[in-house]
């Protein structure tokens, strides 16, 4: 886990979180992340109904992409309750 020690942050806080509660800003990372695969799956039933192949391999990549962000974040949170 990334840990910080500028001023404000709380010392090992992960980085970027500032004084809020950590566990409480991964949480809310990660559902910002499932909010935005729900919105790609969305994106790509719509492109592939219309056949638009080429947008529907670049969402696809951008849905990896998320799921592995995903992922780690779910990976820090374990870390942090731990």
């Amino acid at each position: 886990m990334t840990t910080v020690s500028r001023e404000g942050d709380q010392p090992g806080s992960p980085v970027g979180y500032g004084d809020r509660d950590p566990v409480e800003a991964v949480g809310d990372h990660a559902m910002g992340l499932e909010l935005q695969l729900v919105e790609v799956v969305e994106q790509i039933k719509r492109a592939s109904a219309q056949e638009r192949w080429d947008d529907v391999r670049d969402m696809r990549v951008e849905e990896a992409r998320l799921e592995a962000e995903l992922a780690r974040t779910a990976e820090v949170a374990g870390q942090l309750i731990e």
